[in-house]
């Protein structure tokens, strides 16, 4: 394994709830054949359980300073000098190379803000449900108001960050997307078509907890939309809301039908 100084720093934010998962996320990680900075931030009531788990990955625990998911992940990006930054939740799984594959496209591409891939859904005992891909196209659905540029797994440019900011703790839901159409403004998302994460679907999971699946998403949206496309939403979102969904659907099922690939 190169142990090389780490290009990447990945943040895990957690509540300390759900160790077994926790365990199985920072051993995804540690598997990488890249370098991984982590940072774990977590509350001062979970600190005995992270800062062990913190020792034996051979990583930093943070107690956060606000409750949160942004705030976590803005406070564990501080300070960070690696090239790219990113974040994967506590009970997601990163693929085996997805950060070397990151990275190589990174290197590549050099108008890409971050890069994006396919994301494999999997059930609270990691079985596959369906695996997402959502192709090139996505970086354009993304503008009106469809987010198919899934979080887990992707990779942000550091300096894109830089300028366009951090995530808003305001939203609850949303802040990836809002993140992602931020980064969108300072370079190009770019697709790889390589499952780069699982993302694990369970009952306390933030989307399963979410009511409303679009009521924040069209909040973001707006915020970037220009006048002509705001003042025909009206006309326009309608449709886009259908055809996405449809195309969405059909994801999934044509993702139940793929031969899963290891997650880590």
């Amino acid at each position: 394994m190169n142990r090389a100084v780490p290009r990447v720093r990945l943040v895990v934010p957690t509540t300390g709830r759900r160790p077994y998962y926790i365990r199985q996320c920072l051993d995804s990680i540690r598997r990488q054949s890249q370098p991984v900075e982590i940072v774990i931030v977590g509350p001062t009531a979970a600190a005995s359980l992270l800062e062990s788990l913190a020792m034996r990955y051979r990583c930093r625990f943070v107690a956060e300073r606000a409750t949160g998911l942004s705030n976590a992940v803005n406070q564990g990006w501080e300070g960070a000098d690696a090239d790219y930054l990113g974040w994967l939740g506590d009970d997601d799984l990163l693929a085996q190379g997805a950060v070397a594959v990151a990275i190589e496209e990174l290197d590549r591409n050099a108008a890409a803000a971050m890069v994006y891939g396919r994301v494999r859904v999997i059930d609270a005992e990691s079985n596959h449900i369906y695996t997402i891909r959502p192709g090139r196209l996505a970086s354009w659905f993304i503008k009106y108001g469809q987010n198919f540029v899934w979080q887990p797994g992707s990779l942000y440019r550091r300096a894109a960050l830089g300028k366009a900011g951090l995530l808003d703790p305001s939203l609850h839901y949303a802040m990836d997307y809002d993140l992602h159409l931020r980064l969108r403004q300072q370079g190009s998302l770019s697709y790889v078509p390589r499952l780069l994460a699982s993302y694990r679907r369970h009952p306390e999971a933030l989307t399963a907890l979410n009511p409303d699946p679009y009521a924040e998403r069209l909040i973001v949206m707006r915020r970037y939309l220009g006048p002509v496309a705001r003042s025909l939403e009206g006309c326009w979102w309608p449709a886009a809301k259908y055809t996405c969904r449809a195309w969405g659907y059909a994801q999934i099922l044509t993702g139940r039908r793929e031969k899963p690939a290891p997650a880590s």
